[in-house]
């Protein structure tokens, strides 16, 4: 968001200038390098021309970059809430409250593009990995149809579940 107000605050500064300093007339007609003769037409009706033109070109291009940072921010807005109620899905399970499961949701600038949705983080058993997955799974298709979903959430077994004695045999005297 930080990035978004001073790309703002310095836009709109230097189009304003730009456009100013277009519409200022020129000074200098004439070059000392001019051979004397007949004296040139001063100010014909191309030169105003061309800078409306200039001005009204200006103007769309700033026009556009507004529209772009805007559509940016909706973007990030709805990135936002789609990784808040995943992230509270996640918190709601019993199973899964206590371990470090962060989901990040990534919404494409152009509609029609799936929303991704990262979810990173360590869980001791495959089990737990997988009841993971269909919370955020269960969570996101609740919250739109587009959601691509890409897991990162590793199995790293704790001290206790790694050390499982196999029935009918003793362990190391």
């Amino acid at each position: 968001m930080n990035i978004l107000r001073s790309v703002r605050a310095l836009l709109i500064p230097a189009g304003l200038l730009t456009t100013g300093l277009l519409l200022v007339p020129w000074p200098a007609r004439r070059g000392w390098a001019q051979f004397v003769g007949a004296p040139a037409p001063s100010g014909t009706q191309s030169d105003g021309v061309t800078v409306v033109i200039l001005v009204i070109a200006m103007l769309l291009i700033i026009g556009a970059l507004v529209k772009i940072l805007d559509l940016k921010r909706k973007r990030e807005g709805e990135a936002v809430v789609v990784q808040a109620q995943i992230s509270d899905a996640v918190l709601r399970d019993p199973a899964l409250f206590s371990l470090p499961i962060t989901p990040t949701a990534h919404v494409p600038l152009w509609k029609g593009s799936p929303v991704t949705v990262e979810v990173a983080g360590q869980v001791p058993s495959d089990d737990l990995r997988l009841a993971a997955l269909r919370v955020v799974e269960r969570e996101a298709s609740h919250l739109r149809p587009d959601v691509r979903i890409e897991s990162r959430i590793g199995v790293v077994p704790t001290n206790g579940s790694s050390i499982r004695p196999t029935p009918g045999k003793e362990g190391p005297r």
